[in-house]
């Protein structure tokens, strides 16, 4: 059995800016990385660097504007195992509500029903919550939640 999670929150800003903001490097810096080698497009591979954990490849098989990013990360390269090499699938869903709100969901299938895989799956449940709260921070208030940050002006 393959593991699965969803996450999801809602975000008072139109999908077009919810979606501008996980697929440019520039906004996604904002408050997720702390740099993006590129802009999310089919067929790339992007680097995503974090100065206290260091560089994370993902690899982007699909992107339909303003509603659906799938991206594939590597068990080694995102060094949740050292040996067992295999590919997840993260998917994003941005479904536009009433009044400018948009639904953010996040989902990642694909781990092993192993030991490292079952710890893998949480942790990654965990940082794709946090995502989809700083994002929803951001750009509804213009604050990062990033420890190290401070608020900054709306981009509303």
């Amino acid at each position: 059995m393959k593991r699965s999670f969803t996450v999801q929150t809602t975000i008072a800003r139109s999908a077009e800016d919810v979606f501008d903001a996980i697929v440019d490097p520039t906004n996604l810096a904002n408050f997720f990385v702390d740099k993006s080698s590129g802009q999310l497009e089919p067929g790339a591979r992007i680097i995503w660097h974090w100065g206290e954990w260091g560089d994370y490849p993902v690899e982007v098989d699909e992107v339909v504007p303003y509603s659906r990013i799938s991206l594939r990360l590597n068990t080694v390269d995102w060094k949740k195992s050292e040996t067992d090499s295999y590919d997840v699938r993260v998917d994003f869903e941005i479904v536009e509500l009433e009044s400018r709100k948009t639904m953010l969901k996040i989902s990642e299938t694909g781990w092993k029903d192993d030991a490292d895989g079952i710890k893998a799956s949480y942790e990654n449940c965990g940082g794709w919550q946090h995502m989809a709260d700083c994002a929803k921070a951001w750009l509804e208030y213009g604050v990062d939640l990033r420890s190290k940050h401070t608020p900054k002006e709306s981009v509303a």
